[in-house]
């Protein structure tokens, strides 16, 4: 099936004691095959003149990794054109030893769900109308 962006269930929030309230309606990027999610966004504040950066949490293989990306908005998107949204590099993962976990993998997953993920997580496209472009 592969990823996919959903409202996380109540059931999921318990089974995976995710920081959200109950009906929240908040949004993940799945693998239900895999037993893995992506959840995060962009971080930006114009005011401090701070470069925007993607702040994730990736859980596959009963590990969690907290991931800093390089990011790049090309576009905020109109009713013409979709957003586009480069994935530039990782900048950080923690655990530093990925939890036993094979980098090449991690970076295959996240990579995969990054493609879902497009520019908020919240929008569902066609594989082929990915406005993601990955870097790394």
């Amino acid at each position: 099936m592969g990823f996919v962006n959903e409202v996380v269930s109540d059931e999921d929030i318990a089974r995976y004691n995710l920081p959200f309230k109950p009906g929240d309606g908040r949004y993940w990027t799945r693998d239900r095959e895999l037993d893995c999610y992506l959840w995060g966004g962009i971080i930006e504040n114009f005011s401090r003149e701070y470069i925007p950066e993607g702040r994730f949490w990736l859980f596959m293989r009963d590990t969690m990794l907290d991931i800093s990306l390089n990011v790049e908005i090309v576009s905020i998107g109109s009713q013409v054109n979709a957003p586009k949204i480069v994935w530039k590099e990782v900048s950080h993962i923690q655990p530093s030893d990925l939890g036993g976990l094979d980098m090449h993998e991690v970076l295959s997953v996240l990579r995969s769900a990054l493609a879902v993920f497009g520019l908020d997580g919240e929008e569902t496209r066609p594989p082929h109308e990915s406005v993601a472009m990955i870097q790394f």
